[in-house]
């Protein structure tokens, strides 16, 4: 049973892995799409600009007016396609593309030129619901259809704005369709995550379980039964004569040292406290788009299982926490343990931040440490990330 549950969980990850890839691909692919699109907008107009400018009846300042909002095109689109943006932000810049692209097909009706609608309208799919992102096509579509899309008769305009229309529409069900599927990825992403931290729990409160169930027979059978035979040595060694008073002396004195074994070993059992370290480093490892740095002392001594169990449900809370919400990509967890064996936690994520609202959750991990006589404290704030500080005393500091 365990081999196959190993197996599915590896085939679970490496299923998470593959579609993490493939996101990562198809992202690509439309990235140099688009990229390729712009390329051929700008070479378009750098030939006529070179070498058309008669043909079409254009002014010498058109290639000015023209690399203006070309450059402003560009800039915008490579502002928006950065990683980390905020939503206010990314909407005025691709208000800022829309319009210059706009612009751009004015200074120049032509066809190839008005693939920069295309770009724009992939990108306000990408970013936004579907409704929307059709009422934006509808209003990039009356604006061009109220000035001329090519430099040719109505009726090849009346064709270009259809088309154009067409390919906007394409483009932002093909954007909607890679979002679901993103959103679908991330979603077996963290309950994957949010699995593997359960397995971990699971497993080693199984492993507690079992040890405190070893501890128990070793102490009701073997020490009861050393206690009866050391008692009948004692009366054997008073009854004994001649020779044989050396050997049960000797077996008496065997007799308590292993009772005192024993009882040694039932101690070491039922205090030995979890494999902390392994079980942590299971639960932050490889979480898909997140890297978890965690730091831990050399030594985690005297750890009993109560406070460990209230550190391991931190971390994890914390990591389904920056999974969800956070929209993170790095969260940092110190732990420490000051020389009394009191304990600290320190996390914090560069998400996006925001408003603190505490859910089930975060009650529940303060009610954890507040049980043990600790603290808890949460912070956070728009674009700084989300932070806790977390304290436990030294076992027996509490009373």
């Amino acid at each position: 049973m365990a081999g196959r549950h190993d197996r599915s969980h590896v085939t679970r990850l490496a299923r998470v892995a593959r579609l993490d890839c493939m996101g990562l691909t198809q992202s690509s692919l439309v990235r140099i799409g688009c990229i390729l699109m712009i390329a051929a907008a700008g070479m378009r107009a750098a030939f006529t600009a070179l070498f058309e400018l008669d043909k079409f009846g254009l002014s010498q300042q058109w290639p000015i007016q023209w690399s203006v909002g070309y450059a402003v095109f560009i800039g915008a689109y490579a502002l928006a396609s950065r990683t980390r943006i905020d939503e206010r932000e990314q909407t005025a810049l691709l208000i800022l593309q829309s319009l210059s692209a706009l612009y751009l097909v004015w200074l120049y009706p032509n066809f190839l030129i008005t693939a920069l609608l295309v770009v724009v309208s992939w990108q306000i799919a990408w970013s936004t619901t579907l409704r929307r992102a059709i009422a934006a096509v509808l209003a990039q579509s009356a604006a061009l259809a109220l000035m001329k899309c090519v430099d040719q008769a109505d009726g090849m305009s009346l064709l270009v704005l259809v088309s154009t229309c067409g390919f906007e529409l394409f483009a932002v069900s093909a954007a909607h369709l890679a979002r679901s599927e993103a959103s679908a990825r991330q979603s077996l992403a963290n309950v994957n995550a949010e699995l593997r931290a359960t397995h971990a729990l699971l497993a080693d409160n199984a492993r507690m379980a079992e040890r405190l169930r070893i501890s128990r027979d070793l102490h009701d059978v073997l020490g009861h039964n050393l206690t009866s035979l050391t008692v009948h040595l004692d009366v054997a060694s008073r009854l004994a004569q001649g020779a044989s008073v050396e050997h049960v002396r000797c077996a008496r004195t065997i007799a308590g040292t292993l009772l005192d074994e024993v009882r040694g070993v039932v101690s070491q059992i039922r205090v030995q406290p979890v494999d902390l370290r392994a079980t942590l480093l299971s639960l932050t490892e490889g979480l898909p788009g997140l890297r978890v740095d965690l730091t831990l002392p050399d030594e985690l001594t005297a750890l009993d299982p109560a406070r460990a169990d209230v550190i391991l449900r931190c971390v994890q809370e914390l990591i389904t926490n920056t999974l969800r919400h956070a929209q993170a990509r790095e969260l940092s967890i110190e732990i420490r343990q000051a020389l009394d064996g009191a304990l600290s936690i320190a996390a914090r994520d560069d998400g996006r931040g925001g408003e603190v609202v505490e859910g089930h959750g975060l009650t529940g991990m303060r009610e954890r440490f507040e049980a043990l006589g600790g603290s808890l404290s949460i912070a956070c704030a728009p674009g700084r990330g989300f932070s806790v500080q977390g304290q436990i005393p030294a076992l027996g500091a509490v009373t």
